[in-house]
């Protein structure tokens, strides 16, 4: 046994048992210190209480402290190295931060050098990044990038949504509405849904966009008006850490099948035509020059470079976004076709300045593509397109600036948003009413488990929950 002096009381303890649960008293116990000796340690500077709650937590699992306390008993606790009652108190702390208190918690955690505190703090501002941009931007960028790769943690699992229903009244209608996830491996996982869409209507048309783990839902639905109905330019972020929903800043044009990059922490909207109905284009359908950069932490759209359209085509298709978009490093590319020759050109877009081309182009005579699927990146760019008898995959390397060798593929239907995870592209593939996972070096295909819903114009995309 040994006697600890507080502030206002003694102890007398087993210094074994709580050396079990104590850094400090571990120390203590193993060395020849007068304390040791004379069975006697004075911690005049803790205050009784708190030391009485760490012993009754330590010897018998019980734990009633106050909210307001919390602080006091984890400075107590880590000047100790009482590891479990600190991970307990965490745990208490987890459950009672707020955004009025959270800067004053982070501040004691520095102050008494605790870096598990400073961590429970950070990962509740991560959790929150966007929700609270003047707590998360406050803090420095070093804090700020240590707050945005804390997202990137958890479990990463394949979502998809319909991203675009033309048709009122289905009996799939609520199911519709739904984001689901795979839970599960890619051969005999589960689709769960996880939430219900944000809003409420028969026919929608949007484009989805992941940023900071946020699902941004970017476009327009239909709704009752005082004249028939008409398409409410909408936008939605989901967080799936919180499971919530909020809406955000419209696009400043009201785009249908326009495509979407993230680069350099922003959204860029690009191409797609003007949103009114959910008829197919025709020939007098113009695709949008205009592309639109969103900046997150204001909640803001803004006009940036438009896109170089003097002597380009783009196919308008029901089946895809146009033009085809995708980010690699700083900047943002399309893929498009050179109108009077039928060319395939890469487009880049610095985010910083303005746009240029690639060169060399993809010729005619190279490869028959007359129309565009699927544009994604790993380290390069790799495009899927089609002509009457296949499909067509190639890659692209920025670096070098050299198309790689043209491969066949069975000719598949590939329609909607994908998504690239590693080597693997995960595509729709509405004739065979799934998701088509192909493996971008081998051109391998699987087919996932069935949606819950048939396959028709989905959005895929990866969250962490």
């Amino acid at each position: 046994m040994v006697t600890v002096y507080t502030s206002t009381y003694a102890f007398h303890v087993d210094l074994e048992k709580l050396s079990d649960s104590s850094e400090y008293f571990r120390a203590l116990s193993q060395s020849s210190m007068r304390e040791t000796t004379e069975r006697l340690v004075h911690l005049d500077h803790v205050p009784a209480a708190v030391f009485h709650n760490l012993l009754e937590f330590t010897f018998w699992q019980r734990f009633q402290v106050a909210q307001e306390d919390l602080g006091a008993h984890i400075q107590v606790g880590s000047y100790l190295q009482a590891r479990p009652f600190i991970s307990r108190c965490l745990s208490a702390l987890t459950d009672c931060l707020s955004p009025e208190n959270c800067r004053s918690y982070l501040d004691l955690a520095q102050e008494i050098c605790c870096t598990e505190m400073r961590d429970t703090v950070y990962q509740y501002l991560s959790r929150r990044l966007l929700e609270l941009p003047h707590l998360t931007r406050s803090l420095g960028a070093a804090v700020e990038a240590d707050l945005i790769r804390l997202r990137s943690q958890g479990s990463r699992q394949l979502c998809a949504l319909r991203k675009e229903n033309l048709v009122s009244g289905s009996a799939e209608e609520d199911a519709l509405r739904q984001l689901y996830s795979l839970v599960g491996s890619d051969e005999d996982g589960d689709w769960r849904g996880v939430t219900a869409l944000p809003f409420t209507a028969d026919k929608w048309s949007f484009t989805v966009a992941v940023l900071y783990n946020y699902l941004y839902l970017i476009g327009g639905y239909r709704h009752r008006a005082k004249k028939g109905y008409q398409f409410k330019m909408a936008s939605f972020r989901y967080n799936p850490f919180t499971h919530t929903w909020v809406p955000t800043a419209p696009l400043i044009k009201h785009r249908r099948h326009f495509s979407t990059a993230v680069c350099d922490g922003s959204i860029f909207a690009v191409g797609g035509w003007y949103l009114d109905s959910l008829v197919a284009p025709d020939s007098s359908t113009s695709l949008y020059t205009a592309v639109e950069r969103y900046d997150p932490w204001v909640d803001s759209w803004a006009f940036v470079a438009s896109l170089p359209l003097n002597d380009f085509s783009f196919t308008m298709s029901l089946s895809h976004d146009v033009p085809l978009t995708a980010a690699l490093g700083h900047y943002v590319y399309v893929v498009g076709t050179i109108q009077r020759t039928g060319e395939t050109l890469v487009l880049q877009y610095d985010a910083r300045r303005s746009w240029a081309e690639l060169l060399p182009t993809l010729t005619r005579a190279d490869a028959n593509i007359p129309s565009l699927y699927f544009l994604g990146t790993t380290d390069r760019l790799h495009v899927i397109g089609g002509n009457n008898s296949e499909n067509v995959v190639t890659s692209f390397c920025v670096e070098s600036q050299r198309w790689g060798a043209v491969r066949s593929l069975e000719k598949v239907a590939l329609v909607g948003q994908s998504s690239v995870l590693g080597s693997d592209a995960y595509i729709p593939a509405v004739e065979r009413n799934s998701i088509m996972r192909l493996n971008l070096p081998s051109l391998s295909a699987h087919s996932l488990p069935p949606l819950p819903v048939s396959t028709n114009y989905e959005a895929l995309f990866h969250l962490y929950f």
